[in-house]
């Protein structure tokens, strides 16, 4: 399953498709701690919180 991440970015928001749960949770953290808000959504059309993807990176 993909995963759609989005950063507000200064000049808007910047979308990056993740391959993977990991992948997304890894993004999602690194863009984090730049103080960048994010939003997450599944390629089935679910928006998720970053508790959600980490739930679903847990073996």
């Amino acid at each position: 399953m993909s995963y759609t991440v989005i950063a507000a970015a200064e000049s808007g928001p910047v979308a990056t498709v993740a391959s993977s749960v990991l992948d997304a949770l890894r993004l999602v953290q690194d863009l984090e701690k730049d103080g960048d808000q994010v939003t997450i959504a599944s390629d089935t059309g679910w928006i998720l919180t970053v508790e959600e993807l980490e739930a679903l990176a847990k073996p």
